[in-house]
């Protein structure tokens, strides 16, 4: 690995749509040393049905310029290509998505996969506007599509195997693959091998491995579950900083050895903000472990 920054990301629930808490996480994250921050587009309402809105783009702006650090950027929730009876607003969305991340300065922007469908019209449907948005992106924005736990990453993989554009690659998400090899019975490790060629960005958080079923329902019922709930039970999609589950994420790091970019927390912050500073040492441990220009 070659990491070029440690990266941590704005939970958009708990930011908001206000500035005022975005600023105040924003600083947090300066101020305790990372060097990255993945925004999510929804963190604020800058996106207004599918077009930028210039004014919370002024001030979003003269927010992330003020400050000392580098950004990637998030899709929004609402945002599905495969969403076919509302195509023509996604598509804008998508295309609002790519100019918000040249705007704030960013080169990664991270979209969800979601989950194949069986249906070859949608899957048609979505390989083609992947294509559409590729072309708008031109080479100046890395779109990273990312594995979630409700689909395989092989199933990914293939996917942007297909797509065969250089500014389309993988977001790997270490806790949904392993959460993923659980319900759908593959091997985590061989995943990441499998992935490999394709990684441009990464998400770095932890887990126990135990799958909510109810999360295959959909994605507003499962949040209806309370997250306490969740973390007492150990199950499903935790967020949890990195070393606080069972993901084996050192013998994951060791396999990408030529990943190059940002080493990027996706961990509910805002949750254990006392234990900030351990958890981002942690990091830094994980980095000192497995980037080969350290140790040269």
């Amino acid at each position: 690995m070659k990491i070029k920054g440690i990266g941590i990301n704005v939970h958009p629930d708990h930011i908001g749509g206000e500035i005022e808490n975005l600023e105040r996480d924003l600083k947090f994250f300066q101020d305790i040393g990372y060097e990255y921050v993945e925004i999510p587009v929804d963190a604020i309402d800058v996106i207004r049905c599918g077009k930028l809105d210039p004014r919370q783009m002024r001030e979003l702006k003269a927010l992330l310029s003020g400050l000392d650090l580098k950004y990637t950027v998030h899709a929004p929730i609402a945002l599905d290509l495969r969403d076919v009876n509302n195509l023509e607003i996604q598509k804008d969305l998508f295309r609002a998505c790519i100019e918000f991340t040249a705007e704030i300065g960013a080169e990664i922007f991270v979209y969800h996969y979601n989950q194949k469908t069986s249906n070859p019209i949608i899957e048609q449907i979505f390989y083609e506007g992947m294509l559409e948005m590729a072309e708008y992106a031109k080479e100046d924005i890395q779109i990273c599509i990312e594995n979630i736990e409700i689909d395989t990453v092989q199933n990914v993989v293939e996917f942007v195997k297909k797509i065969e554009r250089k500014n389309v690659g993988m977001t790997f998400d270490f806790g949904h693959a392993y959460l993923a090899s659980k319900r759908f019975n593959y091997d985590f490790l061989e995943s990441v091998r499998l992935a490999k060629p394709y990684i441009r960005h990464i998400h770095v958080q932890d887990n126990f491995g135990r799958f909510e079923e109810l999360r295959l329902a959909g994605y507003e019922q499962y949040k209806l579950i309370p997250y306490r709930k969740l973390v007492a039970l150990g199950k499903g999609d935790l967020h949890l900083p990195p070393g606080w589950g069972i993901v084996p994420l050192n013998e994951a790091f060791q396999l990408l050895d030529n990943f190059e970019g940002v080493f990027m927390l996706e961990y509910h912050h805002h949750r254990y903000r006392s234990q900030a500073r351990e958890i981002l040492e942690a990091a830094r441990a994980y980095v000192r472990r497995h980037d080969a220009s350290l140790k040269q």
